[in-house]
Order: structure tokens, then C-alpha cells, then sequence
């Protein structure tokens, strides 16, 4: 069974390849990007339920990736990895949109659960929008019409 699709971005192929493989054996569909280019490029061409991308790129940060996303697939999740965080890092990438900040090196455990978390916070969000939508339809249907018998009760 499919858990999600995921882009993987990091300039290490190691790394890289390394977690592309593990996610893979946990069930993702897993894209990879090198650059930031390279992530940009497949943001603009497919859609993800979640981005994974290092925040020190060669052509790059993640932040660039992160506003990327954020403009061409806002209900995309973003997490942000890093082998440099502090307090501020953290803080910026919160402010900038990322549902997570993990530090190198990663522990399988805690990237699943990152990972369930933000697949899970994005389900909850899609799942409130179609409720949202569904109480409009029937509600500002009802509205639309209660508003249009008073119109007609003054008028007559």
C-alpha cells in the first residue's frame, strides 16, 4: 500500500539515496533532487503530499525550496532538514511554512513520525476544506434561498 508521494531534495547523494531507498521500503513514491533547481523543476511539473529538503543546497537552501512550494503547491507539507540547527533556524523555518525541522543525523524513528505527522496534518486540513465546502454548498444554498423569500414576501 502507497503512503504518499514524496520529494526527497539534498545535495548528498548518499544521503540522498540512502533515505530515498528506506522511504521507498516503507511504501512512499519518492522523487529526488539534487539541486534546488532540480526540486523546483519537479514541484512546477508534479504535485507531493510531502517535501523533504535539506536546507544547505549547492545552487540554494531549502528556504528557496520551501517558497517555492508554498507558491505552487500550497496544500504541499514541507520539512526541513538540517546538520546546522539552532534556535533561530528553527524558529525561521516555522515561520516560513515548514510543518517540521529535523537534525542530522536522522533517526529513522523520528523521520516517521515527522513524516506521519505532517502526511496526517495535511489530511486534516483537506478533510476540513471539503467540510467547509459542503456546509457552504448546503448552507449558502439555504441562506441564498431564505434571503430570496424575504424579498419576495416585501415585495408582495
Amino acid at each position: 500500500m502507497k503512503q504518499g508521494s514524496l520529494l526527497l531534495v539534498d545535495d548528498d547523494r548518499l544521503v540522498l539515496d540512502g533515505m530515498a531507498d528506506w522511504l521507498r521500503g516503507k511504501g512512499f513514491d519518492v522523487a529526488e533532487a539534487a539541486t534546488c533547481r532540480e526540486a523546483r523543476s519537479l514541484i512546477d511539473s508534479s504535485t507531493f503530499d510531502l517535501v523533504l529538503t535539506d536546507i544547505r543546497l549547492q545552487d540554494g537552501d531549502g528556504f528557496d525550496v520551501l517558497e517555492h512550494c508554498r507558491v505552487r503547491l500550497p496544500e504541499t507539507s514541507v520539512i526541513l532538514i538540517t546538520g546546522y540547527a539552532t534556535a533561530e533556524t528553527g524558529i525561521e523555518a516555522i515561520r516560513a511554512g515548514a510543518c517540521d525541522l529535523l537534525t542530522k543525523p536522522l533517526i529513522d524513528d523520528e523521520l516517521e513520525l515527522a513524516i506521519g505527522r505532517a502526511l496526517s496534518q495535511r489530511r486534516a486540513i483537506e478533510e476540513n476544506a471539503k467540510l467547509k465546502a459542503q456546509l457552504d454548498l448546503r448552507f449558502g444554498t439555504l441562506r441564498a434561498e431564505q434571503q430570496s423569500l424575504t424579498v419576495r414576501r416585501r415585495a408582495g
